[in-house]
């Protein structure tokens, strides 16, 4: 059993103006040697004045730590027994002292200027905004750039906690207010080790109290690779299948009728389509895709759902053609 422990390697509060507020970057780490030190360096080199990284390392048994020890004071390197990324980021939060929180995987990096830009989007922004979320690039294991998010916004603009149960519009690295965190009861832990989509659920719970700001700058490099917990179809689709029910129990959107829940039921079946498709499972994707239809067999608006046009029979003519999986 791995002891709980803080390698102390970093203590400061910041490496800037101490008039600005502090951000307090949080990257968990689980067995990720291989990329850990990019996302560590990535943080570091932030143009914001004004952060702290934190590591926490949820019992790793490779070499992270040596990764991370290289960096010395830069790092405030922390050491818990496994537990999950839920629990792994309410423990960086727990040991944190930003105004703002910033979430980063260990297999991702942060453009030099992301919290900068998303801090300056929250300035402008009123008082009820308590995330400003990004988009992003992906790129392969050696940082090769494989292409961009998909189905992007064609502008800056809110995002809802309708818009967030009916499809997840944004990775986990948004700034956020830590009070907003708090406030909704932090990460989940019943997600545990093996389940998706705890960042989405965290996010529906905060944009049912506040406002969500998405930028169209791509501010994080996500790494696609055949280790990323988003790989595993099934754990992700119970993930998923957590996040929706918590929200429909706890009325996270008052009102919310059957249509609504149809529609919702219906997009979740869509993207366990392509997860099953995208891990070759091609059957299993087709009976997917139809239990998607009907679940909702009618047609989505764009603005709902963030999805083009006749999506489902778009991406069943690809794959008749023979071609790549739908971009989601």
């Amino acid at each position: 059993m791995i002891a709980e422990r803080d390698t102390n390697f970093g203590d400061q509060l910041s490496h800037g103006p101490v008039e600005l507020p502090l951000v307090s970057i949080i990257i968990t780490a689980y067995n990720y040697e291989a990329f850990v030190s990019l996302a560590v360096q990535s943080a570091i080199d932030q143009s914001y004045p004004s952060v702290e990284v934190i590591v926490v390392d949820d019992g790793s048994t490779d070499g992270t730590f040596d990764e991370v020890r290289k960096f010395g004071s830069a790092v405030r390197y922390f050491i818990k027994e496994n537990g999950g990324l839920a629990k792994a980021r309410n423990y960086g939060i727990d040991k944190s002292r930003g105004d703002f929180l910033l979430f980063l995987d260990a297999d991702d990096e942060l453009e030099p200027g992301a919290v900068q830009v998303m801090h300056n989007c929250m300035c402008r922004l009123s008082d009820d905004y308590a995330i400003v979320a990004c988009t992003f690039t992906k790129i392969d294991s050696e940082g090769n750039v494989m292409g961009s998010q998909g189905n992007l916004p064609r502008e800056e603009g809110d995002i809802t906690c309708r818009q967030l149960l009916m499809r997840n519009r944004f990775p986990v690295t948004a700034l956020t207010k830590r009070s907003a965190i708090v406030q909704c009861g932090m990460f989940d832990p019943g997600y545990g080790t093996s389940l998706g989509s705890e960042d989405r659920d965290i996010w529906v719970r905060v944009s049912s109290l506040h406002k969500v700001r998405m930028l169209t700058d791509p501010l994080l490099r996500k790494r696609v690779h055949g280790a990323n917990m988003s790989s595993k179809a099934d754990n992700q689709h119970r993930g998923m299948i957590r996040t929706i029910g918590k929200a429909r129990v706890s009325n996270a959107v008052p009102g919310a009728g059957f249509m609504f829940w149809a529609k919702v039921a219906s997009v979740r079946r869509f993207q366990f389509a392509m997860m099953r498709r995208g891990c070759r499972d091609r059957a299993g994707g087709w009976l997917e895709l139809l239990r998607s239809c009907c679940a909702w067999p009618w047609f989505f608006s764009l603005d709902e759902v963030g999805l083009p046009a006749f999506f489902r029979v778009r991406c069943a003519l690809r794959w008749i053609l023979g071609r790549s999986n739908f971009k989601d």
